[in-house]
């Protein structure tokens, strides 16, 4: 499975998540966090000073949490995780 589709699923799964948790009213991944999984560069699980969670890092440095939530893009709070091209 290509990274892109592996994003995809993680998008699309915490699309739902808000919607069943009555959080948006979003029709889709795209709409709900405002980007596409193809503009997903990687993703990181665990953010210093937040502990576990999702953030996804955007090609254009961007970062936005599972809630879609923008988030610091200073790559040292971050854990290295899938999809890293480089070692920050």
């Amino acid at each position: 499975m290509k990274l892109t589709a592996v994003f995809n699923e993680m998008m699309r799964k915490h699309h739902r998540q808000s919607i069943l948790l009555g959080g948006t009213t979003a029709s889709s991944p795209e709409e709900y966090f405002g980007f596409h999984h193809k503009q997903v560069e990687t993703v990181h699980f665990h953010k210093q000073g937040a502990g576990a969670g999702l953030w996804f890092r955007l090609r254009c440095g961007r970062v936005v949490d599972e809630v879609a939530r923008p988030a610091c893009g200073n790559p040292d709070l971050y854990d290295l995780a899938a999809g890293d091209a480089h070692a920050y």
